[in-house]
Parts: C-alpha cells; structure tokens; sequence
C-alpha cells in the first residue's frame, strides 16, 4: 500500500532564539484523509530536523491526492509474495545524537574546493567527502559477531533472516 495523500500548506515559523522561517504551498506525506494543524506544526518542525522553535502557524491548508514525485521514498513496499515489508532507515547527519556514550558522526570535508585548488589544475576543484562514525550509527542490524567473538558477522547473513520474522506485541497502559 503505498502512500498517495498529502498536504499543500504554507507555514510561518518563528524561532525562541529570534529569526524565522516561511514556506509556501509546502508539501508532506501524510497516512490518513486529515491531519490537524498542530500534528502538521509538529511533522514540518520535524521532517526540517528544527530546533529552538517558538510558535507555528499554518495556513491555506488543503488534502490533494497526489503521490509523491521521488521515487524509492516509500515507507512501506509490497514484496513478490505479497508480505509488506517497511523501510526504517533515516538519513545520518553531522554531530546527530546515537546512542548515549557513543560519538556522533563526523561529516565533513577531506578536501575542500577551496584547498584543492592548490592542488590541481587552474580551474578544477573537487570536494571530497570525509564522513567518520561508530558502526552502530543510525539504522542498524546487531550480527552475532557483534557479542560474540567467533559469531557471523552481516556479511554472513541472509537479509531474508531478518524479514517475516514472528513478534511479540507488548501493550503497556498507564
């Protein structure tokens, strides 16, 4: 089942610390037919990753059928035999919190456009990336190696291992 309800919106956001930010005829995903202006304050300050954020307001707010134009985005995806199957990963940003006691990743330049041109040619720069974290950042699968020394690690396993897996669903109330 694929997603194909979103929201047009324009949004003024005023920032705690000062400052500010607008957008007009803005678009998000959304799973139902409806979505309140406070869970669509809360989804944009959260899809932007915001901070020190004072007030929202929304405005010109309307549900349009429309599927998302990216594609490979989805959440959710059907496999050949009909299961669905969910997307968990989530993009891995400079200095985001892990897991306590872990370092944050470190996303940064190797070599700037700036410093290579020192380098090469007149004209040509390049940038190279430098991206340094734990292994254990962001969306992650724990092998066997990772408690156990002579345990396969995830070049040992079988991706249909981790899918159709049975679950336990513990409710707590209160």
């Amino acid at each position: 089942m694929s997603v194909d309800k979103r929201v047009q919106f324009d949004f003024e956001i005023e920032f705690a610390n000062g400052g500010g930010l607008q957008g007009q005829e803005f678009r998000l995903d959304i799973a139902g037919e409806t979505i309140t202006d406070e869970e669509l304050a809360d989804a944009i300050v959260r899809d932007l990753r915001l901070l020190m954020v004072g007030t929202v307001r929304i405005s010109n707010k309307q549900i349009i059928t429309e599927r998302h134009k990216r594609s490979g985005t989805s959440l959710s995806t059907e496999s050949s035999d009909g299961t669905t199957l969910v997307e968990l990963s989530h993009t891995i940003e400079h200095g985001m919190i892990t897991y306590k006691g872990l370092p944050a990743p470190l996303i940064c330049d190797f070599l700037s456009r700036e410093d290579s041109r020192a380098i090469y040619a007149e004209d040509t720069t390049f940038q190279i990336g430098k991206i340094e974290m734990a292994a254990n950042t962001g969306t992650y699968l724990d092998s066997p190696f990772h408690r156990y020394a002579d345990g396969h690690d995830l070049s040992e396993l079988r991706l249909a291992q981790f899918a159709n897996l049975q679950g336990v669903l513990v409710r707590v109330e209160g």
